[in-house]
């Protein structure tokens, strides 16, 4: 394996504050960032993400150790050239003025123009190249305060490209972002990757979409300690669950999401299939039921659901008493009043 582009030795973080004794959040830090990698840096709330991401880019001082862009140490870099390696997107939400998707993308070449020094042809090409990238063709002319907050977050993605940094990092791109802005912002971090090369460090809170995108994450303990590794191997080892496990809240291992663990109603034996028992089976464990294979000699409740031309039918076979049900909503209601 190549060098990584960008790596820790023994690294601090935290805060000084002007003070002789430092706020410590995490210590002994050993990372390494990998060109092409998509990589996800979670962890609950108060770990400390930001600041780790703040120092790995040179916008906090590290109380120890050392932050190394390839052979160099971090603090060697004036900013101009920091601004030819790094590229920042921070949580902030976008307020611009009245500017062009253009005008804000076109930002991203300050580093190599300077405040007073004209876009060459070669900078415009790289602007139209970045919204590309990002899908926004079609929107130069577009003025940003008209744009959806998921559109607005792919500009200040396209801004940070136009820079052509040989690392892109963000902090929490998808913080205020509907569920579809949030997906979409992901699935194109992971395409810079897969697609463009880029590589790509994120912290976010969308654990879902981390673990079905990153290709490796920085797990992050509320004591500071940071565990890399693919995330299903994270899952496998049990250091995921470990980091997220809260009173009534659990991962699901086989079905990889989180859940609630509510009143134990007890046992249900389900027959069903395909997307129909994926769905009824959510319905019945929010309500506090464990599912199980139906079989014959099943001892408690059952039930069937079946398709009848165009309809679905629950039916739900309680001893000797069978009731039939057209929706889950309409089950749902009956398992809980009985």
């Amino acid at each position: 394996m190549k060098p990584p582009l960008l790596s820790t030795q023994n690294l601090q973080i935290g805060y000084s504050n002007g003070k002789p004794a430092s706020k410590v959040i995490s210590f002994d830090l050993n990372l390494e960032l990998h060109q092409g990698e998509f990589v996800c840096l979670v962890g609950p709330n108060g770990a400390g993400k930001s600041t780790l991401l703040r120092t790995l880019t040179g916008l906090l001082p590290a109380l120890d150790g050392e932050v190394l862009l390839g052979a160099k140490k971090l603090a060697q870099y004036t900013r101009k050239e920091l601004a030819n390696e790094i590229s920042v997107v921070l949580t902030s939400p976008i307020e611009v003025g009245a500017m062009t998707v253009t005008e804000l993308v076109a930002m991203g070449r300050f580093p190599y123009t300077g405040l007073f020094d004209r876009m060459s042809g070669n900078d415009w090409k790289i602007v139209h190249q970045a919204l590309e990238m990002v899908g926004l063709l079609g929107f130069e002319e577009r003025m940003v305060h008209k744009l959806s907050d998921g559109e607005r977050q792919k500009v200040m993605i396209a801004r940070a490209l136009a820079q052509e940094p040989r690392i892109l990092v963000l902090d929490e791109p998808t913080a205020y972002l509907d569920l579809p802005g949030r997906v979409s912002v992901m699935n194109l971090l992971h395409e810079l990757t897969t697609d463009h090369g880029q590589t790509v460090l994120t912290s976010t809170h969308d654990l879902d979409l981390a673990m079905r995108s990153a290709d490796r994450l920085w797990l992050m303990s509320p004591g500071g300690k940071i565990i890399s590794g693919a995330p299903e191997d994270l899952v496998l080892s049990g250091d995921f669950q470990r980091v997220f496990t809260r009173d009534r809240i659990t991962y699901d291992v086989m079905n990889g999401h989180f859940s609630v663990v509510g009143n134990n109603e007890g046992e249900i034996c389900l027959q069903a299939e395909g997307e129909l028992r994926v769905w009824t089976e959510r319905a019945l464990q929010r309500v506090g039921y464990s599912v199980i294979e139906d079989s014959p000699t099943c001892p408690a409740m059952r039930i069937a659901v079946h398709m009848n031309e165009n309809d679905v039918i629950w039916v739900l076979q309680d001893g000797d008493q069978e009731r039939e049900f057209n929706n889950l909503e309409s089950l749902v209601s009956f398992l809980r009043a009985h």
